[in-house]
């Protein structure tokens, strides 16, 4: 009983959310409480994503901690929600500490949706 208790939690731990917003809100929780191995899992496999996700990595670990305790307990708003096309979805968000919008794009590929968090740190175009 215990074995299968322990299988199913595995099992939960590895599903991806089902839609560009559940992606998007688990990442947005996850980057702001620090927990970058679940960001990292949600997104979008890319050189540069990796590349720039390891930057933002890097200025947070050197982040006050008083700061880093502020992001994990923001709260966080979707200001939009804009369905692009079937594929791409742009959420605008803010939290209740930067008081700064932001956005990040969701893209599906191969029925699976991930952050493409290049797309943060871009002139925010929607490129494919």
């Amino acid at each position: 009983s215990f074995l299968l208790l322990a299988s199913s939690c595995q099992q939960k731990k590895e599903e991806r959310p089902g839609t560009a917003l559940e992606t998007g809100r688990l990442f947005i929780q996850s980057s702001l409480q620090g927990n970058f191995e679940e960001a990292y899992s949600l997104m979008w496999s890319d050189p540069q994503n990796k590349q720039l996700f390891e930057a933002y990595q890097d200025y947070y670990r050197r982040m006050p901690q008083e700061k880093k305790q502020h992001y994990k307990t923001a709260s966080y708003e979707i200001n939009k929600l804009e369905e692009v096309n079937d594929s791409i979805t742009i959420i605008n968000y803010s939290n209740d500490f930067m008081k700064k919008p932001m956005e990040i794009k969701i893209i599906r590929r191969e029925n699976i949706w991930s952050v493409d968090f290049k797309y943060t740190y871009s002139e925010n175009s929607i490129k494919n």
